[in-house]
């Protein structure tokens, strides 16, 4: 009798180690329907095809590895115990942001090697009910660090709150410098897409001016270091991230480090490029739903905006996109472009509503292509912010290149 009453208490109490399907913080209430939206299901990564999303908080998180609160990797060489660590430490950050796994839109994943990926789609499998799985995106290449198998950051939805400012969460059992948060919580409301951005020189000057030429950016569009809501770094190598998290530790000095995100890059010049997302209050009459903006001292390209301001609107988060045919640049290139169109009409958005691009390339081939094609699908004065990263792997094995895209509903 006594064990029964300690297994309704246990169920009763919301939480279930290893992020299961059935997780509910406290803050969640189980019987209003959430305002998220399942469009169909995408077989190479084995999410959903795209998220729809209401405006809503939306809580964004550091990439996270297989480390325990002390820092220590768990499961070295064993791909199921570093996700379910992996997991843990999500389900952590997000439990902090009044949210769970059933309020998961996206999953972005850097595996060590592409052979990985299948396991990773297993055990993926197994923590989300089907027609209701987060969007998910693939990357291969070294991670910071070197025992690490897999990583991952997400953005969910988080506890409505009244809060106007970004709001960052470090909690206490999840390891990482004091100065860092671990998920920060990007209010209901306006957000814009910085386009990566990168500095010349090693990799300490790189970081540095690449992070102030940030600043000034958004100095322009009139905010701070404290609307940042996540930083994606690409580098090269990876085991230069103590640098980088020097040079961040510096220019957050006297503020919080936003969630980062690290991501393997190949490239000798420039040795690092940084990309950021922060909310951006709307105005009371927007003229209009989107902005494409191109800062003082930039100039404009009809394939990439510099910066783009979402005013209002549901979000639309893809996932990772590959071409049917691998070997053919043009051919596979095209393939995403055009299955992108169908995903976007079932989702209610199109290419003129497309606000954050990140273009994952394997080799030249299908970076020259990219470079072709986008202006046949783009409007020259619209098109999404974007990064492009040429990377070890794009997830899949035998592909040149995969896209993650973010988009709003018109």
């Amino acid at each position: 009798m006594m064990k029964k009453v300690l297994l309704m208490l246990f169920l009763s109490s919301g939480y279930f180690p290893g992020f299961a399907q059935n997780n509910r913080s406290s803050s969640v209430n189980p019987n209003k329907p959430l305002a998220i939206k399942y469009i169909g299901a995408a077989k190479a990564t084995g999410g959903s095809l795209a998220v729809v999303v209401n405006e809503l908080p939306l809580a964004h998180t550091s990439q996270f590895l297989p480390l325990n609160k002390n820092g220590v990797l768990v499961g070295k060489n064993d791909l199921d115990k570093q996700m379910n660590q992996v997991f843990e430490n999500v389900s952590l950050a997000l439990k902090a942001a009044g949210s769970n796994s059933e309020q998961l839109v996206k999953i972005n994943i850097c595996i060590a090697q592409p052979e990985l990926l299948v396991k990773v789609k297993e055990n993926l499998n197994t923590r989300f009910k089907t027609g209701k799985k987060p969007a998910i995106s693939f990357v291969s290449g070294d991670l910071i660090h070197p025992d690490a198998l897999v990583g991952m950051d997400v953005i969910a939805v988080a506890a409505s709150a009244a809060d106007k400012k970004v709001k960052y969460l470090k909690p206490e059992n999840l390891a990482g410098p004091k100065q860092q948060a671990q998920v920060a919580v990007l209010p209901a409301g306006g957000v814009v897409y910085v386009s990566g951005q990168a500095a010349k020189g090693k990799m300490a000057e790189a970081t540095r001016e690449t992070l102030k030429q940030l600043g000034a950016t958004l100095v322009h569009l009139g905010l701070d270091k404290s609307d940042i809501v996540q930083i994606k770094s690409f580098i090269c190598p990876a085991s230069d991230i103590r640098i980088v998290e020097q040079e961040m530790a510096t220019f957050f000095a006297g503020h919080t480090i936003p969630p980062t995100v690290y991501v393997d890059w190949l490239s000798n010049d420039p040795v690092i490029e940084i990309e950021l997302i922060a909310a951006s209050p709307s105005p009371q009459k927007p003229a209009a739903q989107m902005d494409f903006i191109t800062p003082p001292g930039m100039t404009a390209s009809p394939v990439y905006s510099k910066v783009t301001r979402v005013n209002y609107g549901k979000k639309v988060y893809f996932s990772s996109m590959y071409g049917e045919s691998s070997g053919d640049a043009k051919t596979e290139v095209a393939g995403i472009f055009t299955e992108m169109g169908q995903i976007a009409k079932q989702a209610g958005t199109d290419f003129s509503h497309l606000a954050k691009a990140t273009y994952y390339v394997a080799n030249d081939s299908t970076s020259n292509e990219l470079n072709t094609i986008r202006p046949k699908y783009y409007k020259a004065d619209r098109p999404p912010a974007a990064s492009k990263a040429k990377v070890k792997g794009v997830g899949l094995t035998g592909k040149g290149i995969c896209i993650d895209m973010i988009g709003v509903c018109f």
